[in-house]
């Protein structure tokens, strides 16, 4: 087989066995402090960020994260409503007297089931009459005080409104509803219609981002009652009553927006507030110093066990290392790094010590130089990685050459240079034209298709006085004239 690489002689002996550990030992010692150091030093600096990451990034980030999911689940239910107050079938069916109330319960019963909502109503300004799905709930009465919804609307003039309230048809359960008002085609006032979305979803919302978060979430109405949190269910107390929170409450929702910050026995807790103009209601995101601290904290333990063990391991392992270091350094000298040949620099050393001992035993050899034709148009038509694919494909097939004597190496670019021990002028032409023959009969993958690639070789024989260089010189002459004559040809320097 052709040789592609011979290690060279005469290389520097190996560190001692006292030098060797002498290394590892400082080794393993600026390790360790180094990797302490950089432990300490990062726990002091995450410590004194911590604050500021907790206030402008993450109590912002995940109350508007919160905000949006509320947004869109508000959506659906606006469109479902939106679409109730403007049906043409509930117009006509008030226009007709309310004559069959069986009617538009089927129709509001149908609406729940088909849409999923938590109720839909609808409630008559001609009689006064709350429809739901199950028939008539009650009549509507300015003097009740849970009705005073109703007449808030019949006198709003924006189209809508957003409104948490108690569900008489579902138990007083807390819902969110979408009031819309109906009109008829005159524009005359026929009552309010919409769906209601249950709370259970917003308290789902809120468990679950808390705990992806580790964060404490809550809704706030305007007078300071927590309305829902996402731990626990709703109850009556009120921010007035949370110990370190209760004496900025006022501050809080008279601002409506900001960051605040209050202490309690567990440390500083961090509150980011937002306004929700759609429910009325004030998002309240918390977040507390010590958690985050804890964190950092185990973090510091886990890096200097990491520092421990890998100490450990460096002490085991740096030896072999070293040897293998040492070694990868060789062959990265001395192998051209696409092909896996030998490079120019190592081809150089190696043959001028071949060439001296062939000289010396009256033996004749001769060099090749071989290039690719129209190997620029290769890569202009296939790109680069595709050239530099051919040209790995190349060099493995001139390293299968049988000539276990001959060095091979990528001399540069699409360039590949031979040594031929033991070969005069007609066996250098012989070996070479039976290379130009192997390359012509193989098909290379370009492009997805076979293509034959040809090559073009200059070939000079060892004169008396000759040089590596000036053979190679004459060999890359005879290599021009190989190419101006036709190419995929071998030429004898003369």
């Amino acid at each position: 087989m052709m040789r592609a690489f011979r290690e060279p002689t005469g290389a520097a002996p190996m560190d001692t066995l006292l030098q060797r550990r002498r290394l590892t030992v400082i080794l393993s010692l600026l390790l360790s402090i180094s990797f302490a150091a950089v432990s300490l030093i990062s726990y002091q600096a995450s410590r004194s960020t911590i604050q500021v990451a907790l206030v402008e990034k993450e109590l912002p980030l995940t109350s508007n994260a919160i905000y949006a999911e509320l947004q869109k689940d508000l959506i659906r239910p606006y469109f479902i409503s939106s679409m109730m107050a403007t049906n043409t079938f509930l117009h006509d069916w008030v226009a007709s007297g309310e004559k069959d109330p069986d009617i538009v319960s089927r129709y509001l019963r149908e609406t729940k089931l088909k849409y999923q909502v938590f109720t839909s109503f609808f409630v008559s300004e001609a009689t006064r009459n709350y429809y739901y799905p199950d028939g008539i709930l009650k009549k509507i009465s300015a003097s009740v005080p849970v009705d005073k919804w109703y007449f808030r609307v019949q006198q709003m003039p924006e189209s809508y409104e957003i409104n948490i309230d108690y569900d008489a048809a579902n138990n007083n359960s807390l819902a969110i509803f979408m009031n819309f008002r109906v009109l008829d085609r005159t524009g005359k006032y026929l009552g309010a219609t919409g769906v209601g979305l249950s709370m259970d979803r917003l308290h789902r919302l809120l468990g679950e981002y808390g705990g992806r978060y580790q964060k404490n979430i809550f809704l706030v109405d305007a007078q300071g009652r927590i309305r829902l949190t996402g731990s626990h269910p709703a109850s009556q107390r009120s921010i007035q009553q949370v110990p370190g929170l209760r004496d900025i409450a006022a501050k809080v929702l008279q601002a409506r927006n900001g960051t605040f910050q209050y202490r309690t026995a567990d440390g500083i807790t961090f509150l980011n507030v937002r306004y929700m103009p759609e429910v009325r209601l004030f998002l309240f995101v918390e977040g507390q110093e010590g958690e985050a601290v804890a964190k950092v904290r185990q973090a510091l333990y886990l890096n200097l066990a990491i520092c421990v063990v890998i100490v450990l391991l460096t002490i085991v392992l740096t030896d072999l290392t070293v040897r293998r270091f040492r070694k990868r350094l060789e062959v990265m000298a001395t192998v051209d790094h696409l092909t896996g040949l030998m490079n120019r620099q190592a081809f150089e050393l190696i043959s001028e010590r071949v060439m001296a001992d062939s000289v010396q035993a009256g033996e004749p050899f001769a060099v090749v130089l071989a290039d690719l034709d129209y190997f620029k148009q290769i890569n202009d038509r296939f790109g680069h990685l595709a050239g530099d694919h051919l040209l790995r494909e190349v060099g493995a097939l001139l390293q299968a050459a049988e000539r276990d004597a001959d060095l091979l190496c990528r001399w540069g670019g699409e360039e590949f240079l031979l040594l031929l021990r033991h070969c005069d002028a007609a066996e250098a032409e012989r070996v070479a034209e039976a290379l130009r023959r192997r390359l012509l009969g193989h098909a290379f993958m370009l492009g997805g298709r076979r293509e034959r690639i040809t090559m073009s070789m200059g070939v000079a024989t060892w004169r008396k006085g000759d040089s590596l260089q000036s053979m190679i010189d004459r060999a890359d002459k005879a290599l021009y004239v190989a190419k101006d004559t036709g190419r995929n040809r071998v030429n004898i320097a003369v």
